[in-house]
């Protein structure tokens, strides 16, 4: 994942000159805005077992309507997000081959899809929003990570491929959270929860506890993002 986070990291500053040269340019008037943030990401369901939190990432631009007249209004994105979740299946005395799973990583290219509902109309875009929407989300990659010190895992100890987890490329994840914008950056909080399950006829051999038995696979996230 270090190549990812090289990337991200990129992306952040490219972020921050950019948004700051567009909002001094523009005087806050683009309708075109970058973001970059940070997240509590974890999957729930009942195939996978433990679950916990971990920390992720994102970062991406959208688009929004003037936000010049009226309530309700539209906002369209492209995100890159580093997520996944945590579990709490190992013990101190674990190694990689005792096999327990303690983290699945995703890279996912998101399409973020929002209703912006302003709480005061004759604020314009400087208002707070409630926002909602819907995120189709492609996941590029998945990445299973085993024992405590949390080693990928790999085809020359185990029969199962250490990555692409036969999980569905597609999520659909329903959102909610507020978005508020200053004179030259702003903030945006996110609940994000996936609808659909992302069960593949999931099972990966050899690791504990078992996993195969079709149940429901989905994620959840709280992001804290800053947006120029």
């Amino acid at each position: 994942m270090n190549k990812y986070k090289f990337l991200l990291g990129i992306i952040s500053v490219w972020a921050l000159v950019s948004g700051s040269n567009a909002q001094s340019s523009s005087n806050n008037s683009s309708n075109f805005g970058l973001k970059m943030g940070v997240g509590l990401y974890q999957f729930y369901g009942e195939e996978l077992k433990n679950p916990m939190p971990m920390l992720g990432y994102v970062a991406g631009i959208y688009y929004h309507d003037p936000l010049k007249k009226g309530r309700f209004h539209y906002q369209a994105g492209l995100d890159v997000r580093f997520r996944g979740g945590n579990f709490n299946n190992a013990k101190s005395t674990d190694t990689a081959v005792n096999q327990a799973y303690t983290s699945i990583s995703l890279v996912t290219v998101d399409l973020p899809l929002k209703v912006l509902i302003s709480t005061d109309p004759n604020k314009g875009r400087k208002a707070m929003f409630i926002t909602a929407g819907v995120t189709p989300s492609y996941i590029m990659r998945s990445v299973l990570y085993v024992g405590p010190n949390k080693v990928p895992l790999n085809q020359e100890v185990f029969i199962q491929q250490w990555d692409n987890l036969p999980l569905k490329p597609i999520e659909i994840l329903g959102s909610i959270g507020v978005q508020k914008m200053s004179e030259n950056y702003g903030y945006a909080i996110d609940l994000n929860v996936g609808i659909n399950s992302l069960n593949d006829n999931f099972k990966v051999e050899g690791v504990s506890p078992v996993t195969g038995s079709g149940l429901r696979i989905s994620t959840l996230a709280l992001e804290a993002s800053l947006i120029f």
